[in-house]
């Protein structure tokens, strides 16, 4: 129990019913130790639930300051094509309009609708998603040969939590640039918006993409719906235990969860630009 202690949870109104079931739990287990005569283990575990409230205040207080946030402008941004920042293995350049077809490739590469491609709409449809208003976008280029690499963003600034994404070219991964670009990247963002929080979400079988997160110092903040909801998680869940692997049952300890439950949802990272 002391492990759920450690980790960060998102408070949103799915989770504020799971919050106070675990409270329900922990009070139950302090009446059982105590009737046990097990005073030192009840007062462990009452520290516990009153660590967990301290949480869900102080989780209030930020989600009360993210109300207030005004709506970032793109215009606060560099323009389109321009460079903004430069690493040991990277570079950084808001998105070019030459730069469609490999944006579009990076894309596919990654797409669970890979057939979707063949449609001009589709792919339209795609591209118009990077350079919408509520958006900002950059491309990540090799420093050495100035070679495309791939691209991370801001998925919309009008929400109070501002969403990072990134893809590489698969060539690309494995080599230190995800993990230099989004650092700059984020202090870009941080310098021009004052914001230092950002949130990520994982597939929980993207074990490359967690290490990231860790590698940056991201921490657990609960589960999110993305592809599936209500009733189709508890449909798939049922049909795909058998993809349980012991790294899927890590991830699941990791936010305080059964393997069984955390399938069918997307993992919740949470960077703190103060604790880099």
């Amino acid at each position: 129990m002391g492990k759920i202690l450690e980790k960060q949870r998102k408070f949103s109104d799915e989770s504020h019913d799971a919050f106070l079931e675990e409270i329900k739990t922990l009070l139950e287990k302090v009446v059982e130790l105590k009737n046990q005569g097990k005073e030192k283990e009840s007062n462990e575990v009452m520290q516990e639930v009153k660590m967990w409230l301290d949480k869900k205040v102080e989780q209030f207080e930020e989600d009360s300051k993210a109300d207030a946030l005004v709506p970032i402008e793109r215009s606060v941004f560099p323009k389109f094509g321009e460079p903004i920042a430069e690493g040991e293995k990277i570079c950084l350049g808001v998105l070019k309009e030459e730069e469609k077809e490999q944006y579009l490739a990076v894309k596919y590469e990654y797409s669970s609708m890979k057939g979707a491609y063949k449609n001009v709409e589709f792919r339209e449809g795609t591209w118009k998603d990077f350079i919408e208003d509520n958006t900002f976008v950059c491309s990540i280029y090799e420093k050495k040969s100035n070679e495309y690499v791939g691209y991370c963003s801001i998925v919309n600034l009008a929400k109070k939590e501002l969403e990072l994404a990134i893809e590489l070219k698969p060539d690309k991964c494995h080599k230190g640039y995800g993990s230099e670009a989004l650092r700059l990247f984020m202090e870009e963002v941080c310098k021009v918006t004052g914001r230092q929080y950002f949130r990520v979400r994982v597939e929980i079988d993207n074990h490359a993409s967690q290490g990231l997160m860790k590698k940056l110092g991201a921490y657990p903040n609960g589960i999110s719906e993305f592809l599936l909801h209500g009733e189709e998680i508890e449909k798939f869940q049922a049909e795909h235990k058998d993809m349980i692997t012991d790294e899927i049952r890590s991830v699941a300890a990791e936010f305080c969860m059964e393997a069984e439950d955390i399938l069918g949802y997307v993992l919740e990272y949470r960077i703190d630009m103060e604790k880099m």
